[in-house]
């Protein structure tokens, strides 16, 4: 059994065998396989089964790993048909186990009904038989009342005094099963590796940038996990960051909110403290660092030195501020000293794809758009996002020849990740030809809010 479980996990499948004394059963797991059996009246050991019985076996194999394979890849192809999650502490001599269940299964659970009960497998890692993990208590609790479909239930498992045993090596599973049908057998909905108590919040680290005339707070929601009897407060070290609810139970969520009117030009930091405490003796902390940066998108048209009769390549760098899911503009240049442009993605453009508009390319106009898959973004900081390349005429006439945004015959827009119009400032770029004057300063746009 360890070496097919070695097996699964060298394959990134997460797959638990354990084991328990047959003579001592624990809980209702033995119960369970019995509901599914359909033979004889005689049994062999092993009894073996996956989940709560959907699938049993007895006796000797001619190949254990064959037929345990067997069972356990066919459970694997199977949906979970609720969203489990549990968490563990250590209460004097017992094991506490905190459960919370959430009904994906389209059909509402109950004991009455269809028999649907949480169960915890305590076990230890320690060889008593054939494998090293080996139950010493499995807790269980019947579904009172009804729980509908996306409708939640949770519950507090305990159990007896476990003597001689390593509290270091004892870890649980938590599992929800129930009746279908009008048969005897059950079926498991979902198993979750409890972990240790603790309170945690994901993501763990905040980052916002904020265009410098943008004064809109942003809201960055947070989904704090622990035991479901947990009830938190949040505080903050700046006062830039307030947290909506401040206080509650871990089931109600909350939400980072960074005051755009409050930052500072550049970068500046905080720190969010969760604080959870429960009725029966928890307490816990959790922080989340808070990173903030106030300050200009821009989009600027690199400047590049060539010689007259040559090509000519400049770069197209986004300062992004890290909410950019697609960027169009046009570059409009000198069609006598630039000619056959060309334009490819930069290294730093990922999944997006490339749109160009040469129709008025021959006056010295050229569209360009380029968009992510929806909901993605620019990571923040300096992308180059586009490669823009030419020809230039060997008898140029200006020694510097500019290459500057405009809007046709695409206009200039910053779209967000959630849709909205962004704004941006536009620098200008320019082909210097050898021997040349020095180009003048680029021009800046600054484009206003789209509607």
């Amino acid at each position: 059994m360890d070496a097919l479980a070695a097996e699964y996990s060298n394959a990134g499948t997460q797959v638990l065998f354990l084991e328990q004394d047959v003579d001592l059963p624990k809980g209702k797991r033995q119960d369970r396989w019995w509901a599914s059996y359909t033979g004889s009246s005689t049994v062999y050991l092993p009894l073996v089964m996956v989940d709560s019985g959907h699938q049993i076996s007895n006796g000797s194999q001619a190949d254990f790993k064959a037929t345990y394979r067997r069972l356990v890849d066919a459970e694997l192809a199977r949906p979970p048909q609720v969203d489990l999650e549990a968490y563990t502490r250590q209460v004097g001599a017992r094991m506490r186990i905190y459960a919370r269940l959430k009904n994906t299964a389209g059909i509402t659970l109950s004991s009455a009904s269809n028999g649907a009960t949480l169960h915890a497998l305590v076990w230890e890692d320690k060889r008593v038989g054939v494998t090293g993990r080996i139950v010493r208590a499995a807790p269980w609790i019947a579904v009172s009342g009804e729980v509908a479909p996306d409708g939640e239930y949770t519950a507090t498992l305990e159990t007896p005094d476990l003597a001689g045993v390593s509290w270091s090596s004892l870890h649980a599973v938590a599992l929800a099963d129930y009746r279908p049908g009008s048969g005897t057998a059950y079926d498991m909905l979902q198993g979750a590796l409890a972990q240790p108590a603790a309170l945690a919040a994901e993501p763990t680290t905040v980052t916002v940038a904020i265009e410098a005339n943008d004064r809109g707070d942003r809201l960055v929601p947070l989904l704090l996990r622990g035991p479901f009897v947990l009830n938190f407060t949040a505080s903050a070290d700046v006062p830039w960051i307030t947290v909506s609810p401040d206080a509650g139970p871990i089931s109600a969520q909350p939400a980072v909110i960074v005051a755009a009117q409050r930052l500072s030009p550049g970068w500046q930091h905080g720190v969010v403290t969760f604080t959870a405490s429960s009725e029966d003796g928890m307490s816990l902390a959790q922080t989340v660092p808070v990173s903030a940066f106030s300050g200009p998108r821009v989009l600027r048209i690199g400047t590049t030195a060539t010689t007259a009769g040559s090509s000519a390549t400049l770069s197209v760098i986004l300062a992004a501020l890290g909410d950019e899911n697609a960027v169009a503009f046009s570059v409009a240049f000198d069609p006598t000293a630039l000619t056959n442009p060309f334009v490819a993605l930069g290294p730093d453009a990922g999944t997006a794809v490339l749109t160009t508009d040469a129709s008025q390319a021959a006056e010295g106009r050229l569209g360009l758009s380029l968009a992510l898959p929806a909901g993605q973004a620019l990571e923040q900081g300096d992308a180059q996002v586009l490669v823009i390349s030419f020809d230039t005429a060997p008898g140029a006439g200006s020694p510097a020849v500019a290459v500057r945004s405009s809007d046709f015959p695409v206009a200039r827009a910053i779209v967000g990740a959630d849709g909205d119009a962004l704004r941006a400032t536009y620098l200008d770029g320019a082909v210097l030809l050898t021997g040349g004057a020095a180009a003048r300063t680029p021009r800046r746009h600054l484009a206003p809010r789209g509607p």
